[in-house]
């Protein structure tokens, strides 16, 4: 498995193409640059002198078995493909999953639904959830970046919703339902925006309209259903949405104006680079700098001499349905 991969040298891989891009040498010579990827991790690959007939052959969604030599290249691992052959297998079992049973989310979902006390709030985001529950629990939280399995979508607002725990308890003053709420539906609209839970695309919708607002109008529809369209707590709760990308330039058509949206937003960024920080961790060895996290402002990240191979910074996204 990919995780294992601990030294140079020869491998032989069952993985399932998740990126398959053609590039070209400085002599106009054709390559393929791979993801490869297992229910453990994701490894970068390069398959270099191939024809222009074999670059058309290996597609994203491919399950294959690959030979190659395993090489350090700009301090993360990457495979010179020597060999790639089509095998019999189900792409699902090899992606990751969220940590956490998909029933139990489910449940710990609920239960934080089922303590908030204000009705409105309360009834317009269970009856969200509810309505798209089968996907929230089964959808991305990403394309590619953080979370980006099946899943991700609620671990991610999940493990915000356990952040945000701890910082109700340090400022009281802050409203749980609100934060709670927001947290959870925030990026509801990516069942709408992403195609499928495995290897996902933007939809026409999603390409055209975006999440924020699909959600927006998501929660229009559930209001009117329940008749509280025009209460407060249905405007601030839409402007948990709207704001949570938290600047203009990066999608959000308002600013964060309420203190739940402000933590919101600052969870939301937490989450999500500690997931990427944690992911290059895993690539990179101990006592040495990982590769450019260009999502991450192209910085590098260090790891502690302390974490060896088997204690991993954070854990890991399990290969269990």
């Amino acid at each position: 498995m990919i995780q294992d991969l601990q030294q140079e040298g020869k491998i032989v891989l069952p993985c399932l193409i998740t990126k398959s891009e053609i590039g070209r040498t400085a002599k106009n010579a054709p390559y393929l640059s791979f993801v490869l990827e297992d229910c453990t991790g994701c490894l970068d690959a390069k398959y270099w002198n191939v024809t222009e007939e074999e670059t058309k052959l290996w597609k994203v969604g491919m399950v294959v078995e690959v030979s190659g030599d395993l090489i350090r290249y700009r301090n993360a691992w990457q495979l010179r493909v020597r060999s790639l052959k089509q095998i019999e297998g189900n792409p699902i079992d090899y992606v990751r999953n969220a940590p956490m049973e998909r029933e139990t989310l489910k449940r710990n979902v609920y239960e934080l639904i089922d303590q908030m006390s204000n009705p409105i709030i309360k009834d317009v985001v269970k009856e969200l959830i509810s309505m798209q529950e089968e996907n929230y629990f089964a959808y991305p939280a990403a394309v590619r970046n953080h979370h980006n399995f099946p899943g991700g979508l609620a671990w991610h607002s999940y493990s915000m919703a356990q952040l945000a725990l701890s910082v109700l308890n340090q400022y009281k003053w802050l409203d749980y339902d609100l934060l709670i709420g927001g947290i959870l539906v925030h990026d509801i609209a990516k069942t709408i925006e992403y195609s499928d839970p495995i290897l996902p695309e933007y939809t026409v919708q999603g390409n055209l309209l975006g999440h924020i607002s699909m959600a927006n109008n998501l929660i229009d529809r559930v209001a009117v259903a329940l008749n509280v369209e025009n209460s407060e707590e249905v405007m601030l709760l839409k402007h948990m949405v709207l704001s949570h990308h938290g600047k203009y330039d990066y999608g959000s058509p308002v600013l964060p104006m309420i203190a739940e949206a402000e933590v919101l937003t600052l969870l939301d960024n937490l989450d999500s680079r500690l997931f990427m920080i944690n992911e290059t961790l895993n690539e990179t060895a101990p006592g040495t700098m990982g590769p450019k996290q260009f999502a991450l402002d192209g910085r590098m990240f260090y790891r502690k001499t302390w974490q060896d191979q088997d204690n991993r910074p954070i854990e890991k996204e399990t290969c269990d349905q």
